[in-house]
């Protein structure tokens, strides 16, 4: 039985009908937090981050996409300890799931423990920006992905809308 695999590289096919997302003029974070933020680029831009180069999108599906020009970006972690986890307990981050959302409902997870007590952590950014002026439309205003994965496109996340903190038990 063949097994069909979806990711954000593949080639979608929108109606002609459909009206496409607007870009998000801010990243939300929230769920399991104390505080809720709503994040602008200029918010990103005073935060300490990182210049991303050599970022190639590979896909499961089709291979490499190419490689993205350099993107500025901060790490997923800051924002997420920004927002104020509301964890009760001293093992609450045990159970907590990170839900990165973009266009078009495109998901991507993230545990705890890969963002805060592996190496692959600062390699889960944000980014808002391409050669100091914002990304390009059809990128969208924010886009997640983690450096360090194998396949980088399948949780490579255009358009990125929202983050949040589920408790999974």
């Amino acid at each position: 039985m063949p097994v069909t695999t979806a990711d954000s590289c593949a080639k979608d096919t929108v109606a002609p009908w459909v009206k496409p997302d607007p870009l998000a003029t801010a990243l939300r974070v929230e769920g399991w937090v104390r505080k809720p933020q709503e994040i602008s680029t200029g918010e990103l831009d005073a935060m300490e981050g990182c210049l991303v180069r050599d970022l190639d999108v590979i896909c499961t599906w089709d291979g490499s996409h190419g490689v993205l020009p350099p993107v500025r970006a901060v790490f997923l972690g800051d924002l997420i300890i920004r927002a104020q986890p509301a964890f009760e307990q001293r093992v609450d981050y045990k159970r907590t799931a990170i839900v990165a959302e973009g266009r078009g409902t495109y998901r991507a997870l993230y545990s705890w423990g890969e963002i805060f007590n592996s190496p692959l952590g600062r390699g889960i950014v944000v980014a808002y920006a391409q050669d100091g002026t914002p990304l390009p439309d059809d990128k969208g205003t924010f886009v997640l992905f983690s450096r360090h994965d194998v396949a980088t496109g399948p949780r490579y996340v255009q358009g990125l809308r929202r983050i949040e903190l589920v408790k999974v038990w």
